[in-house]
């Protein structure tokens, strides 16, 4: 009995740990380093920062004042940029979204999820047009296929470790020396 109880815990957790966001049949997220969004243009790079206030900052305009819907919109029209515009990104292969926040965890994790409900939109939008099914019944070489078309490119700050979780993700503004008078 024992040994059925540890296997059933073991299988919990290592599928609870392995888990993508999506399912658990295939890869997802594509890794995006420091040096790719350096290295994107800024056209192609949407910079989404949390805010010590807990304002959602997207390239250095607040848009906090956005639904979720609104955002999703924003974060549609910047990956597929459908009217070519100057102000998306070229193409969606070159789309590039960095997140990061100051110490607001529930805000991140909301933006976040909103970005992936996008994703998942294109991801199930372009399997539909191509193999008149959804994406979330593609094998995984399909599934391969459909994620070429739209990358996720998303680059988001490490997960703390257990003992970091008190500490901010970020060391917040730089000090500002020349504001402080010595008496």
């Amino acid at each position: 009995m024992f040994k059925y109880s540890f296997l059933i815990i073991l299988l919990t957790f290592q599928f609870g740990f392995s888990q993508e966001w999506l399912d658990q049949n295939c890869s997802v997220e594509a890794q995006v380093h420091a040096e790719d969004i350096s290295n994107a243009s800024e056209r192609n790079l949407l910079k989404m920062i949390i805010n010590q206030e807990g304002k959602l900052m997207v390239n250095d305009k607040d848009l906090s004042i956005l639904n979720d819907t609104k955002l999703k919109e924003y974060l549609y029209a910047f990956i597929v940029n459908p009217d070519e515009s100057e102000q998306w990104s070229k193409s969606p292969k070159k789309a590039y979204i960095s997140l990061k926040h100051y110490n607001h965890a529930e805000e991140f994790e909301r933006v976040e999820q909103n970005i992936r409900e996008v994703y998942y939109f294109l991801w199930n939008t372009y399997a539909q047009e191509k193999y008149e099914d959804d994406y979330v019944n593609l094998d995984c070489k399909k599934r391969a296929k459909v994620q070429k078309q739209y990358p996720y490119h998303i680059y988001l700050p490490k997960k703390s470790k257990k003992e970091d979780k008190d500490k901010p993700q970020f060391s917040g503004p730089p000090p500002f020396e020349a504001d402080v008078i010595d008496n």
